[in-house]
């Protein structure tokens, strides 16, 4: 029985396609041309690194480069949301069909994040943001995160289930005991259609409730 749901945030409550992360990964551009020093044509290849190594560019820089993470979370996430999103009353509908608990855990701060909820009109549905202050800039995918948020969880891992749009995200929950979903992008689901590091593939949020419908009738 799955009583408890964590949600990623970005490309996940909402689609890639609203532009609102390419905006974003400018702006990490920027932070580190203007505010670090970094060359820009090595910027794409410090940040490869840095996501490879260590999961995210900020905690990269934070390790590496000795950054102030408010300064950088401030100024990368200082975006108008509302330009990019608006009320998506099927995602409403959805989350007021599930009776769990549902949270959201995210690599972003958690005032970012209220206000992607409040745009997206959901915010009422989520009952706490474990964000990247909460896990202490560690940031998923590393062990550190899913242990302190685990940790403040009132459910055993197997009753909770994990929506993540980033496939490496999902593997330690996984390994945690969590049932786990990815929400593949259209190139993904027709190269993979499907992963056997995670128990669910789908290509929309949407189907998050036909999950876990099936998963509580036993056909999953």
């Amino acid at each position: 029985m799955i009583n408890y749901i964590l949600f990623d945030l970005d490309d996940t409550l909402y689609p890639t396609s609203a532009g609102m992360m390419h905006e974003i990964s400018e702006r990490m551009n920027t932070f580190m041309i203007e505010r670090v020093g970094i060359p820009r044509d090595d910027v794409q290849r410090q940040r490869r690194d840095y996501w490879d190594r260590y999961g995210t560019t900020l905690r990269g820089l934070y390790i590496e480069r000795h950054i102030d993470p408010q300064a950088f979370l401030s100024f990368v996430h200082d975006v108008d949301v509302a330009s990019y999103l608006c009320p998506d009353a099927r995602l409403e509908a959805m989350l007021a069909q599930l009776p769990q608990t549902k949270s959201v855990f995210t690599n972003a701060p958690a005032d970012y994040a209220r206000r992607v909820l409040d745009a997206l009109g959901v915010a009422r549905h989520f009952a706490h943001i474990f964000d990247i202050n909460f896990i202490e800039y560690h940031s998923k995918p590393t062990q550190f995160a899913y242990d302190k948020v685990l940790a403040a969880l009132p459910v055993a891992p197997r009753e909770c289930l994990m929506i993540d749009d980033t496939i490496r995200n999902l593997v330690p929950a996984k390994k945690l005991g969590l049932q786990t979903v990815w929400l593949a992008s259209p190139t993904d689901w027709q190269q993979l259609g499907g992963d056997s590091s995670v128990d669910h593939t789908v290509q929309s949020v949407y189907d998050v409730a036909r999950i876990i419908a099936s998963n509580e009738a036993g056909t999953c």
